[in-house]
């Protein structure tokens, strides 16, 4: 019972006490409301998703290294490897993450696979990145007029596609990379970045640090000066989607929309 659920009578005339005009008890104060995904980690856990993500990239190199040197592979086969290597590397970094939430104690719901608290940032994220898009390739386009070589901060990541690939190759090449980018990336992707890292850094850190930083690992992650900077800032304004939507939904469901517009594009581009 809370110490202010006691029941205070006070004494009559004839000094006993009469419950009748006993004090009514005060409820606590209610709980403050929750207004997003609270912290589940420990601040230095964020190292650990990095450390998770370095040793997943460096048993992909590794693996794509041995094949190369131990079959000599073909121009054809080093596509396959490289498309089935990029969905097991992907799949095993999640993987990872899940087992370590598992370890932890954190379920899926506390992780952020729950109902959101409202689905209005999942507009904002998917505007804001096309907007973010739009504003660097014209930034780029702008320095190139001015005469200023924007060098490796200019083209995109792109899927390694040969369109005079006959149909038997890239049809198959086609649906492996379509699920590593439009499937797999989404769920993967958002679990360690917007799950643990910046789940991690924001409950260590105060203010929009925590969003900064993940943005950054965020564009670190695909590993091409061209995307550093608008993945980056894809990356936190990803990672205020999620605060502020309270799930992970939002923010995979965003993720899968602009990789499946992009990847349809870039298909229409390689076989136009």
């Amino acid at each position: 019972m809370w110490p202010s659920d006691r029941v205070i009578a006070r004494p009559n005339r004839a000094g006993t006490l009469n419950p009748m005009f006993a004090e009514l008890p005060v409820a606590p104060a209610p709980p403050p409301a929750v207004t997003g995904p609270q912290p589940i980690w420990r601040g230095l856990d964020a190292l650990i998703g990095i450390g998770i993500l370095i040793g997943s990239f460096a048993l992909l190199i590794a693996v794509l290294v041995t094949l190369e040197v131990a079959t000599e592979l073909g121009d054809t086969a080093a596509d396959f490897a490289l498309a089935g290597l990029t969905i097991g590397f992907e799949v095993l970094f999640g993987v990872l993450v899940l087992w370590f939430a598992h370890r932890r104690r954190i379920s899926l719901a506390s992780l952020g696979f729950r109902r959101p608290i409202r689905w209005g940032p999942l507009g904002i994220a998917v505007t804001g990145t096309y907007v973010t898009l739009f504003v660097y390739g014209g930034a780029i386009e702008l320095l190139k007029e001015l005469g200023v070589d924007p060098g490796w901060f200019e083209g995109t990541n792109e899927i390694p596609i040969d369109p005079d690939q006959g149909a038997g190759t890239l049809v198959p090449l086609l649906v492996l990379f379509g699920m590593a980018v439009m499937i797999i990336a989404p769920l993967a992707e958002e679990v360690l970045f917007r799950g643990l890292i910046f789940r991690a850094l924001d409950g260590a850190w105060a203010g929009w640090a925590a969003i900064a930083v993940s943005g950054l690992a965020f564009g670190v992650f695909h590993t091409n000066l061209a995307v550093l900077i608008p993945f980056s800032l894809i990356g936190m304004i990803f990672a205020w989607t999620f605060r502020a939507s309270g799930s992970l939904w939002v923010t995979i469901i965003a993720h899968f929309i602009i990789n499946t517009l992009s990847f349809i594009v870039t298909v229409i581009g390689v076989l136009d």
